[in-house]
């Protein structure tokens, strides 16, 4: 397992009178299995010690973060297994091309969690491994470019979804931003598109802001920066509060913010690799300061 590493160059955005994100730690997360890679979301849990992270394949893991002060050093994982539909099926097994395409996570106070399927879009609730329901998501999302799905998902104070798509449905201003209410769906709000970014993960932080991830493609490499928005009261900018410099890390496409010891956000990000040998599969972690 290669050693994690620190001090990438980056591109901070904000004024120098507001909270900037500090980069605590990137570490290079290996395993000599093959199917491990294609990490699309992440979830962190029990204060900062543990961790649900969810790949592209329907494959979920869960796993432990071995910290030394502030810095990831290491990962001690436990594979829990595939993810199943509703009629108890695991994905893999089903002879349909991109329909585990598994992309967004967005975990319940009680221990269960929503994941968001890009291709055939869809949103599926599990306790655990196994489906207690689908959640079909709003009618405007079935002009959705077929690799253009949710990726960005996301739960609120009040147990409720956001979801925001990593395309634009036909005729729409911008990303919509989608929040469940009952057994339906409004749309509170859209982001504006601008240098190629595109929403791929999303979480409510401990402030109730909704932080959301996004990444843009260019022909030498990734870039991603990060906006946040108040989800009753969505600016179409957002608030920059953090653009990467190209190449400085993988493929982010993963993101969860959550609360540590000293009552400071942190952030902690992963990477897809894409099952290919030149990419990295990258757990990233900041640290929102005052």
């Amino acid at each position: 397992m290669r050693a994690s590493f620190v001090a990438l160059v980056l591109a901070a955005t904000p004024l120098a009178a507001e909270p900037q994100l500090e980069h605590l730690s990137t570490f290079v997360w290996d395993r000599p299995e093959d199917y491990f890679g294609g990490w699309s979301a992440i979830e962190v849990l029990d204060d900062g010690n543990a961790f649900i992270a969810i790949g592209d394949n329907a494959q979920i893991y869960k796993g432990k973060f071995a910290r030394q002060d502030d810095t990831i050093f290491d990962v001690v994982w436990a594979p829990v297994g595939a993810l199943k539909d509703t009629n108890g099926e695991a994905f893999f097994a089903k002879q349909i091309d991109h329909i585990g395409d598994s992309e967004g996570i967005a975990a319940f106070p009680d221990g269960h969690f929503a994941v968001s399927f890009e291709r055939f879009p869809r949103i599926i609730l599990y306790d655990d491994i196994g489906a207690i329901d689908r959640i079909d998501l709003p009618r405007e999302a079935s002009s959705l470019h077929e690799n253009g799905g949710v990726e960005a998902l996301a739960v609120d104070s009040a147990g409720r979804l956001i979801a925001i798509p990593e395309t634009v449905p036909k005729g729409a201003p911008g990303f919509p931003v989608w929040r469940e209410t009952g057994n339906s769906w409004d749309t509170i709000g859209h982001l504006s598109r601008s240098q190629g970014f595109r929403p791929v993960g999303a979480d409510i932080g401990p402030d109730g802001r909704l932080y959301i991830l996004e990444r843009a493609f260019h022909i030498i490499g990734f870039q991603n920066r990060i906006r946040v928005v108040l989800p009753d009261n969505i600016d179409p900018m957002g608030e920059l509060i953090w653009t990467s410099s190209l190449r400085a890390f993988d493929n982010l496409e993963g993101l969860s913010v959550w609360t540590d010891s000293a009552g400071l956000i942190r952030l902690t990000m992963i990477s897809d690799d894409n099952n290919l040998a030149i990419q990295e599969t990258q757990i990233v972690e900041f640290r929102l300061t005052p």
